[in-house]
């Protein structure tokens, strides 16, 4: 049999030190990506069919009482 690298073993000196460069570093701050082209209309599109679907339910919903 082929013999396989136990992984629940205690971690090596090369993943300890990965580990401690990695936790030791400044966050970066996170900011928004721009939204061009395409996409910006896309998002529109969105907004309007959501719009629209609500009035639709709200309507519905008004008849539905009566």
């Amino acid at each position: 049999m082929d013999h396989k690298e136990d992984f629940h073993s205690a971690p090596t000196q090369d993943f300890l030190a990965f580990l401690q460069e990695e936790t030791n570093q400044e966050q970066k701050p996170l900011v928004r990506a721009p939204v061009q082209g395409w996409v910006q209309i896309a998002f529109w599109a969105l907004r309007i069919y959501v719009a629209i679907m609500l009035v639709i339910v709200a309507i519905g919903f008004a008849r539905g009482i009566h």
